[in-house]
C-alpha cells in the first residue's frame, strides 16, 4: 500500500497552489456560472504572455462549492500518480465579468464560451515562482470543461464520488484504514498502531485511490494517490503492481497484506467507513460513518487500560476478547437476549470476567468457560465450547445418568411392548446408530404390527437430522399446525462462509445464502417458516407416547415440539425432568479461539418462539406427566420398567 512517503513530491505542489488560489471572492452573481470539472490549459501574464505550466490543475466547481485537484503530468493514464485536493474558500464560482486587467480588483471569474473561462487573481505575495507568478500584477487561468470521461483527473473524482457502476465484488468501496497490525498477523485485528493520519481507500472494480485526509483543515484538504488496481476476487487484489492478500474478519472489517519497499510482508486492517461529512458534502456522497467501538484493537488504549502487560496476558486478552466478539456478531440466540431484558446483566458479566483476567484472579480457560456458561446454563446448550472449566459446570448442571443408572447406554430398539403397543429407542439421530435405513424398515414394521399404542424413545438422544424422530412424531399427529413457527438465520461473514459448505450439498438452499451475501453484517433473515394451519396429519395411533430426559437434545427433543404443534389428543410426553434445551436454535458452528486449543461453538439458526421461552431462564421441554418411578437400573437394548409403566398408562 501507498505510505505518506509517496507524497512528498507534493510539497512543492503545495506552494503552487496555494499561490494560485488566494483571492477575495466577489460578491456579484450571473447565472452561467462554471459548473463541472474544469482543466488549466495555460497561465496568462498581464502582459499578454502565454505559458504551460509543470503540473496539472483542475477546478471541480459546483453550486455550493469549488475544488482544486492538482499533480504532476503523466505520460500515460493507466500509471500511478499523486494528486492534491484543496478548497480554498469553499465557495461556488460566481461569474463577475472582466473589471479590470491591470489593478486588483479581487478575484475575477470571466466566461468566454459555453466550456471555457477565466479565473484572474491578483498576487500580492512574492513568495512564489516568479516564471509562473509576477509579483502584484494579475494572473489569468483560463480552463476548459473536461469532456473525456477517460480524463486522469476526472477517473479519480468519479471514485472519490463512489461511481463505481455495477459493483462486481463484495470488496468495493471505501475503506478506513484502522493501523498496522503490530505482530504482522493477518488473521489478528489485535495490537493495531494508529496512523497519524487518517487514510481511506476506495477500491473500483480497476482503479483505486489512497485518501489521505490532512488534520486540522475544516475545509476540504485531501493527498490522493491514484493507481490502476485489479480485483481477482474477494481476496486478493492487485494494486500499484503488487498483490495484496485480503482477510475479512466480519463484513465490515479486513486485513490487508502487501509487500513493503523492502520485500517484507506487512499487515494493515481497514474498516468500512465513509470519509468526513465536510468532504462528503464536496463529493456528493453519503456513505455511513463507522459506528462500532474499534478502542480495544489499539495498542495505545490496550496500554492506558492495562498498562504494559507480557506477552501471555496479552495473548490471554486477545483470546478473551475474540471470544466475545465471535459470540456477539454471529450467535443467532444473542441480539434476542439483548432485547429481551437480558444486556446490562450480561454486560456485567463480561467486563467483571475481563477484570479479573487481566488482574491474574482467573485464567484464560476459566474466563472462557464461565462466559459461555451464563449462555449454556440460562438459554440455548447449543452455545459451548472446549473449556474444562465449561466442562465441570455443565456436569454440575446436569442430571448424571450414568452414576444414576448403573448401565445407561441406550441402544436402537423395535419391537413390541405386547400385543398392542410398539416401542421405538431412538438413542440417536447422526444417521449412525441407528441407520436411516433402519428407522424406515421399523416405521414400516409398526405400521404392519397392528399396534394402536406407539412409545418413542428419545432418553440419551444427543441430536442430528430431525426427521429421524419425525417420521414416528408424525404417526401421533391429528391437526394441521396449530401455531405458526418461523426460525431464522443470522447472516454474518463466518456464517456465511459455513452456509456456503452446506449449500454446495443442499442446493435447495441457495435462496437462504443469496439472501444472506445481500444483507446486513448480523441480520435475521428467515431459514424456515410454517405457517398455522398447514400440513395436516391423520394418526395412525390409538395413543402416541414420548420418552425424554435431560440428555434428549436438538433432534432429540424436536419430536415434542413437534407433536405439541399437531396433535390435540394424540401424544403425551412422559420423564422426569426436562429436555436438553437447545431445540429452539440449530445449525451449529464451531471456531478456534487464537493463542489457545480452546474451541467455541455457536447455533446460526435460532427459532421465533426463544424470544419468550429465553425469559424463563430454563431451556428444554418439560413432560406432561411426570413418572413416579425411580431409575432404571438398566437403559440399553431392554424394556425397562419406564417404558412397561408408561404402555400401561397410555391405555388408561
Amino acid at each position: 500500500m501507498k505510505h505518506l512517503s509517496s507524497i512528498r513530491s507534493l510539497k512543492r505542489l503545495s506552494v503552487i497552489v496555494a499561490m494560485s488560489v488566494i483571492a477575495v471572492p466577489s460578491l456579484m452573481a450571473q447565472t452561467s456560472n462554471p459548473r463541472g470539472l474544469y482543466r488549466l490549459t495555460e497561465i496568462v501574464h498581464q502582459d499578454g504572455k502565454h505559458l504551460e505550466t509543470d503540473y496539472r490543475q483542475y477546478r471541480y466547481c459546483q453550486d455550493n462549492s469549488t475544488i482544486v485537484l492538482t499533480y504532476r503530468p503523466i505520460d500515460n493514464i493507466e500509471k500511478s500518480f499523486n494528486v492534491q485536493i484543496t478548497s480554498p474558500d469553499g465557495k461556488p464560482l460566481t461569474l463577475t465579468g472582466e473589471l479590470s486587467k491591470t489593478e486588483n480588483k479581487g478575484t475575477q471569474i470571466i466566461g468566454t464560451s459555453d466550456s471555457t473561462f477565466t479565473y484572474r487573481w491578483y498576487n500580492d505575495q512574492n513568495n512564489s515562482d516568479e516564471r509562473l507568478f509576477p509579483y502584484q500584477t494579475n494572473i489569468d487561468e483560463e480552463y476548459m470543461l473536461v469532456k473525456d470521461s477517460t480524463d486522469a483527473i476526472q477517473r479519480v473524482l468519479n471514485l472519490l464520488q463512489m461511481k463505481f457502476g455495477t459493483k462486481q465484488h463484495r470488496i468495493q468501496g471505501i475503506w478506513k484504514q484502522r493501523g498496522i497490525q503490530q505482530t504482522n498477523d493477518a488473521n489478528s485485528q489485535y495490537w493495531i498502531q494508529r496512523g497519524r493520519v487518517d487514510t481511506y481507500l476506495i477500491l473500483g472494480e480497476c482503479e483505486a485511490v489512497v485518501v489521505i485526509s490532512m488534520p486540522g483543515s475544516p475545509a476540504p484538504h485531501l493527498q490522493c494517490f491514484y493507481t490502476p488496481c485489479s480485483i481477482l476476487s474477494d481476496h486478493a487484489f492487485e494494486y500499484d503492481g503488487k498483490a495484496s492478500i485480503v482477510h475479512w474478519f466480519d463484513g465490515e472489517t479486513i486485513s490487508v497484506t502487501a509487500i513493503n519497499n523492502d520485500g517484507r510482508p506487512y499487515v494493515t486492517v481497514w474498516d468500512r467507513c465513509g470519509m468526513p461529512q465536510n468532504i462528503q458534502d464536496v463529493f456528493g456522497t453519503n456513505t455511513p460513518q463507522m459506528k462500532k467501538d474499534i478502542s480495544r484493537f489499539f495498542v495505545d488504549e490496550f496500554v492506558k487500560k492495562y498498562g504494559n502487560q507480557s506477552d501471555a496476558v496479552r495473548q490471554a486478552y486477545e483470546t478473551f476478547d475474540f471470544a466475545i466478539d465471535a459470540n456477539e456478531q454471529n450467535n443467532a440466540i444473542f441480539p434476542i437476549l439483548m432485547r429481551s431484558g437480558f444486556e446490562d446483566e450480561y454486560k456485567a458479566l463480561k467486563d467483571s470476567l475481563m477484570a479479573r483476567l487481566m488482574r491474574g484472579e482467573i485464567n484464560i480457560d476459566d474466563a472462557v468457560g464461565q462466559y459461555v456458561f451464563w449462555f449454556y446454563k440460562n438459554f440455548d446448550r447449543h452455545t459451548n465450547c472446549s473449556s474444562q472449566r465449561f466442562y465441570k459446570l455443565r456436569s454440575e448442571a446436569f442430571v448424571n445418568y450414568e452414576k444414576l443408572i448403573p448401565q445407561y447406554a441406550p441402544e436402537p430398539v423395535g419391537c413390541k411392548v405386547d400385543d398392542e403397543t410398539y416401542l421405538l429407542r431412538l438413542p440417536s439421530s447422526m444417521g449412525d446408530k441407528p441407520t436411516w435405513e433402519w428407522t424406515q424398515k421399523k416405521a414400516e414394521e409398526f405400521k404392519q404390527s397392528g399396534c394402536q399404542y406407539l412409545i418413542l424413545d428419545l432418553r440419551g438422544n444427543h441430536g442430528g437430522s430431525d426427521a429421524f424422530g419425525e417420521i414416528f412424531a408424525k404417526m401421533m399427529c391429528d391437526c394441521s399446525a396449530m401455531n405458526d413457527e418461523q426460525s431464522f438465520y443470522r447472516s454474518s461473514t463466518l456464517n456465511n462462509e459455513r452456509l456456503k459448505k452446506i449449500c454446495s450439498v443442499y442446493s435447495y438452499m441457495n435462496h437462504i445464502l443469496t439472501e444472506a451475501l445481500s444483507t446486513e453484517e448480523g441480520a435475521l433473515i428467515n431459514w424456515h417458516t410454517t405457517l398455522k394451519g398447514t400440513d395436516k396429519y391423520t394418526p395412525l395411533v390409538r395413543k402416541g407416547a414420548i420418552i425424554i430426559d435431560n440428555y434428549s437434545a436438538s433432534a432429540g427433543e424436536s419430536p415434542v415440539r413437534f407433536v405439541r404443534n399437531y396433535s390435540k389428543k394424540h401424544a403425551t410426553v412422559y420423564g422426569r425432568e426436562r429436555t436438553n434445551g437447545c431445540e429452539l436454535s440449530g445449525n451449529c458452528n464451531t471456531i478456534r479461539l487464537p493463542h489457545s486449543n480452546l474451541s467455541l461453538t455457536y447455533p446460526m439458526t435460532v427459532d421465533a418462539a426463544f424470544e419468550e421461552a429465553c425469559k424463563e431462564r430454563e431451556p428444554g421441554h418439560k413432560p406432561d406427566v411426570i413418572i413416579p418411578l425411580p431409575y432404571p437400573e438398566q437403559l440399553t437394548d431392554n424394556i425397562d420398567p419406564w417404558v412397561l409403566w408408561v404402555a400401561k398408562k397410555m391405555k388408561k
